[in-house]
């Protein structure tokens, strides 16, 4: 299984190359346009909603992507609280201002789980090939 983990700071987070390094890192591992799209687009809601909705300071977020010929998987770790999240969210209105990227995660994966962990919350997607 290859993988690539980024520390992220608010520097890095701020700047256009984070995309531009998960983007070539699923192309090295043949990951079709499709698959890259959802994969890339859920790290950067996740990584949205860690900063909308933590109260915390972060110090650092992980984001660790590990790619074989049958799954993809990405960890998201930051060191905000764990706080509990509905396993099922609903669509959210077209009026609503929030509550969709939570939704398309849950779509676009194949498999969610969000849990506590030492240094706080970890969140994991897997999306099969």
């Amino acid at each position: 299984m290859n993988s690539i983990q980024l520390n992220l700071s608010q520097k890095i987070w701020s700047s256009k190359l984070l995309c531009a390094e998960f983007e070539q890192f699923l192309q090295q591992n043949n990951v079709p346009t499709q698959q890259r799209f959802k994969v890339i687009t859920c790290i950067l809601e996740a990584l949205s909603n860690v900063l909308e909705h933590t109260d915390s300071r972060l110090e650092q977020i992980v984001v660790i992507l590990h790619c074989d010929q049958e799954l993809i998987i990405i960890d998201l770790l930051d060191n905000s609280p764990y706080t509990p999240i509905d396993n099922q969210v609903d669509c959210p209105s077209p009026f609503s201002l929030s509550g969709r990227g939570l939704w398309i995660i849950q779509n676009w994966m194949d498999q969610m789980r969000f849990q506590s962990s030492v240094a706080g919350t970890h969140l994991r997607l897997s999306l099969l090939r």
